[in-house]
């Protein structure tokens, strides 16, 4: 028995020994990850990436529409959208969810919380002014839509651009091994698959392309959330959802779109486009649609 206790405590003491060598290496390359982001974005005084800023247009007419980004991008993701709705005439806010658009620093302290908050905050903001609402929501934003929506029934409509309405395949397979894997590494580095097909798009967008395992059990947290809030979403929906998206498979789309509450819902199936559908392949088009579709319901 003294053995195998000695034996035992040898290799308790060499896992602390390997620990304590690693660990000023994993901070190192920690700095490394963050300086790397930090070079490629420039910040400006206030600390928000240039390009990454929240978005605010006026419109010439009543109707406002609230869009929210994904996890690890910023309102940029939204850009085009947020133009192509304002020349519509109606006003748009695209706020920058809490962490975001910053440093991977101010990323990993941020969570569930604080971006659902956010996002609820920004949508009370534009139902004060007493104009028809639509919120708008990419990924992780789509996810927060749908919440809202449960929340808020006097919302006019809802889009879920491929929104989270299920856990993602890439966090079924990381959540169990993500603590083991903060272990080797602060920031884990995204899925090799693509999230933009378009590659001119892919290059321009502003991501952190890195995360923390804390930072993927929050958006867990988000995607949970909506998948619970969606039988009481009562509004108009319209979703837009990739076939090929390397996040979230046919299977965890259809059957998130079958529980939601709306009578009027839309469930649009895109083809040669992968996750951030915003900036993807035919974007164009699917605007076009998402905005004809809310013609009728944001008056």
């Amino acid at each position: 028995m003294g053995e195998v206790v000695a034996v035992v405590g040898q290799a308790a003491l060499g896992v602390v020994l390997l620990l304590a060598a690693w660990w000023p290496i994993r901070a190192r390359v920690a700095r490394q990850t963050e300086r790397r982001f930090e070079r490629r974005y420039p910040r400006s005084a206030d600390g928000v990436v240039i390009g990454a800023e929240p978005v605010r247009m006026v419109g010439s007419r009543r109707g406002r529409c609230l869009l929210l980004h994904g996890f690890n991008d910023s309102p940029q993701s939204m850009h085009a959208l947020a133009r192509a709705i304002h020349a519509r005439g109606w006003s748009v806010d695209v706020p920058l969810l809490p962490g975001h658009g910053r440093n991977l620093q101010a990323f990993a302290r941020e969570g569930s919380a604080s971006w659902l908050d956010a996002a609820r905050n920004a949508c009370q903001e534009a139902l004060a002014t007493g104009e028809p609402t639509a919120v708008i929501g990419l990924s992780m934003g789509g996810a927060l839509a749908l919440i809202l929506g449960a929340e808020l029934p006097q919302i006019r409509a809802i889009v879920g651009i491929a929104p989270y309405v299920g856990t993602p395949r890439l966090l079924d397979l990381v959540l169990p091994l993500g603590p083991i894997a903060s272990i080797g590494s602060r920031y884990l580095i995204g899925s090799r698959r693509p999230s933009i097909l378009d590659r001119d798009a892919a290059n321009a967008i502003i991501a952190y392309r890195a995360s923390t395992a804390r930072l993927l059990r929050e958006l867990a947290r988000v995607t949970r959330a909506a998948a619970r809030a969606l039988p009481a979403v009562s509004q108009p929906v319209l979703v837009q959802q990739s076939v090929t998206d390397p996040r979230i498979s046919v299977r965890t789309a259809l059957k998130g779109f079958d529980r939601i509450g709306s009578r009027d819902k839309q469930l649009d199936w895109i083809t040669g486009a992968g996750h951030v559908l915003t900036v993807d392949y035919g974007h164009r088009e699917r605007t076009e649609r998402i905005l004809a579709w809310l013609e009728p319901r944001l008056v």
